[in-house]
């Protein structure tokens, strides 16, 4: 057998090796539409639609991401829920897709048709309804990995689905997302996001056996006192003052009225031991203006609670000036609409808390 020989012979053996470990290694993976093959990185799938590759498309996608980013800082921020809710955490999946295909210039669906799906949770827990359960198949994404959703489905209906429940949406999320990933370039494209969803199963699994593990007994413990929080409120400083102002003498007579009503409302509750008040600005004017002024707010309201019979020694006041907005605007706008948005980081944050006995922990 001559070299030329040889060197086809070896040749051939390679590629027959290739195609058998390329066809074993698909056969693992069960899929509904499989594809022969990758497309080049970067290229727009035969299924992007026009309408959505226009710069008022981008930019409403922009906006549509801004807006729900914020309503889930809100609704987890006045503590209506948690972090841990299965349905919030979905919410965020679903935008966290959309906002990394908007960074990848993806102008399918996928990124309107996330953001729906994240809308329509973000709208429910706000209202107080009860959101839809469902994973839809966004962005043209094929169904990848049964195993896996089978893992999802198992622990969903186990007696610690509700341990897991943020983990567990989250995975279903990111198999939709490989879903449209490997629609959009094949197995190599989709690969990554296959095995963020392994690490996600294996941490929901690994949280789901934790929680159905009995609890070891723990030595009984005397009582300590704990500071709980009692009640909390966010006053918007714009009810209460005129722009740029903050002494108590600027209160307007709304403001006053609500604040009577706070105090009626803390002369009422038990164990009160410490009122809280952190005054807030926006972002508009200098830190050396807007430190002073949050404080001069947060001073104004603690003076008139105090004129309201509220003891003077019950307060604790503080002013972040502009350091912790709840809200994010965009500066190409006028004047009077931007400070018009940036409304609700002017405000006057109040927490009532107290002690109680609890157990050590």
């Amino acid at each position: 057998m001559n070299l030329m020989t040889t060197r086809s012979l070896s040749f051939t053996m390679l590629a027959l090796g290739l195609t058998l470990a390329f066809g074993l290694g698909l056969a693992g993976c069960a899929v509904t539409d499989p594809r022969a093959t990758d497309r080049a990185p970067g290229a727009l799938p035969a299924y992007a639609a026009p309408d959505r590759i226009t710069d008022e498309a981008i930019r409403g996608d922009h906006r549509a991401m801004l807006g729900l980013r914020e309503r889930l800082a809100m609704l987890n921020q006045n503590g209506r829920v948690a972090t841990g809710n299965a349905h919030w955490a979905k919410a965020q999946c679903w935008l966290d897709m959309a906002q990394q295909n908007y960074h990848e210039n993806d102008r399918s669906r996928v990124i309107e048709e996330a953001l729906a799906e994240s809308q329509a949770l973000v709208d429910a827990l706000e209202k107080g309804t009860a959101p839809n359960d469902r994973t839809p198949p966004v962005g043209n994404s094929v169904r990848l990995r049964e195993d896996l959703w089978t893992r999802v489905a198992k622990v969903k209906a186990s007696p610690a689905a509700a341990c897991v429940a943020a983990q567990a949406a989250c995975l279903e999320v990111q198999l939709v997302w490989a879903g449209h990933e490997y629609a959009e370039g094949g197995w190599r494209h989709a690969n990554p996001y296959i095995g963020i969803a392994e690490h996600k199963a294996d941490a929901m699994d690994r949280g789901a056996t934790a929680c159905a593990a009995p609890a070891v007994a723990a030595a009984p413990v005397a009582p300590i006192v704990r500071e709980v929080l009692i009640e909390r409120l966010v006053l918007t400083t714009d009810t209460l003052f005129d722009f740029d102002r903050g002494s108590v003498n600027d209160i307007r007579a709304a403001g006053r009225a609500r604040l009577d009503v706070l105090a009626e409302r803390a002369k009422g509750l038990q164990g009160i031991e410490r009122i809280a008040l952190v005054g807030h600005t926006d972002r508009l004017g200098s830190a050396e203006h807007n430190q002073p002024l949050s404080l001069q707010r947060a001073t104004a309201v603690r003076d008139h609670l105090v004129a309201r019979g509220l003891p003077a020694a019950l307060f604790t006041v503080e002013g972040k000036g502009s350091e912790q907005p709840v809200k994010r605007c965009e500066d190409n706008q006028p004047r009077a609409r931007l400070i018009a948005c940036l409304q609700d980081n002017r405000r006057v944050e109040v927490e009532i808390r107290g002690r109680v006995a609890a157990p050590a922990r």
